[in-house]
């Protein structure tokens, strides 16, 4: 009886199977780390969006303080105006009612927004219904930790007194007297995500006509 002959064919199916179980191998992989990425990606985005509407109820809350109504026993209305600005400190104040406001800058020096710490441990900044007596839910607040779709910690805010140009309304005219001058009101706010690595800062500046109730007349 002849030896049987092995088909050299046998060999070559192998390595093309293992070829194809190599491809699908680098496809699964490939899927698989695209979807990581994206699902990282929607995460960030999420946060992101935590961050930046916590920064928009700040500048809302600033704007309750600087110009009201603010009814709360804390407010803070006669400090602002805009004929008077003494009551805004170097270094944005501290404890108290001067807290996060920030005096005007000399020219040719850096804003305040730019240098000053907004953490919850320098006192330079506001606190969201820190003056206004409103309330933000936030990660801290609630829980004192990390709770579910809440910022990591409450947004904050400063106050800076800017001297105004004139053009602010459009048809009035800035006396170049420093007795004469007229003030802005910048609020930069900070929000923070559901990270405290995801932040958002957000700016407005906020004119104020006549003095708050129970003030004296600015004009």
């Amino acid at each position: 009886m002849s030896p049987r002959c092995r088909s050299p064919q046998w060999g070559f199916s192998l390595i093309v199977v293992l070829l194809l179980l190599l491809v699908a191998t680098v496809l699964g992989v490939g899927a698989a780390q695209v979807s990581l990425v994206n699902e990282r990606s929607a995460r960030n985005d999420r946060d992101t969006e935590v961050a930046f509407q916590a920064a928009e109820a700040a500048l809302v809350d600033a704007e309750t303080d600087v110009l009201g109504p603010n009814d709360d026993t804390r407010q803070r209305l006669c400090l602002f105006s805009r004929r008077d600005v003494s009551g805004f400190v170097e270094g944005c104040g501290g404890d108290g009612k001067q807290q996060g406001l920030c005096a005007p800058s000399e020219p040719g020096v850096d804003p305040a927004w730019t240098t000053v710490d907004f953490s919850a441990d320098s006192g330079r900044s506001v606190a969201y219904g820190t003056f206004t007596g409103q309330r933000y839910f936030s990660g801290d607040a609630a829980t004192g930790m990390r709770a579910g779709a809440l910022p990591a910690r409450a947004p904050r805010y400063i106050v800076e007194a800017v001297r105004s140009r004139g053009g602010w309304p459009a048809d009035a005219l800035q006396s170049a007297s420093a007795r004469d001058a007229d003030y802005l009101f910048r609020v930069t706010a900070i929000g923070y995500g559901m990270r405290d690595e995801t932040q958002v800062v957000l700016q407005t500046n906020l004119y104020k006509p006549a003095a708050g109730p129970g003030c004296l007349p600015q004009d």
